[in-house]
């Protein structure tokens, strides 16, 4: 008597849902309050340190201005447009504050790559983590900016809803 070919058990498939998903929208002035005003008092604190006397004896801070400015046009721009591409379905705006938070983070990366000698390469954490959070407290700022999109409804409702 031969054995009886064993039977896999039959796997739950995932269904896909049928039609599109809900998504989170953000308007101009949302993406200009989460990105430009970030960029813009990074710019600012950077111009007040230029200015600090007592910093010049290690060098000048006027090439991290030029930096910083780039950084945020060359890594800023493109990234956060791509978290807000990439994390369009995830309702949970935790998930783009984190997001921009980590786009941030890659400031930093921006002063290493510029090949400066001196006190700047030194400055990749001072640049990388306050560009951090000012970018997660510019996205945590244009919360209110951003609306829910469901799928077949004619108007988009407040993200909090």
């Amino acid at each position: 008597m031969t054995t009886p070919l064993p039977v896999k058990p039959s796997r739950r498939r995932r269904t896909a849902a049928a039609g599109p998903r809900p998504r989170l929208r953000m308007s101009l002035y949302g993406f200009l309050v989460a990105w430009l005003a970030p960029n813009l008092v990074m710019a600012a604190l950077v111009v007040v340190l230029s200015l600090v006397p007592a910093l010049q004896a290690y060098g000048s801070l006027t090439p991290l201005i030029s930096i910083v400015g780039l950084a945020g046009m060359v890594i800023g721009l493109p990234l956060c447009l791509l978290v807000n591409r990439l994390f369009r379905h995830r309702l949970n705006q935790w998930v783009h504050v984190l997001g921009y938070a980590l786009v941030g983070m890659l400031y930093g990366l921006a002063v290493l790559f510029t090949g400066v000698g001196g006190l700047l390469p030194m400055l990749i954490p001072v640049v990388g983590f306050p560009a951090a959070i000012l970018m997660a407290l510019g996205r945590t700022l244009a919360r209110p900016l951003v609306t829910v999109v469901r799928p077949g409804d004619e108007g988009a409702s407040p993200a909090g809803a």
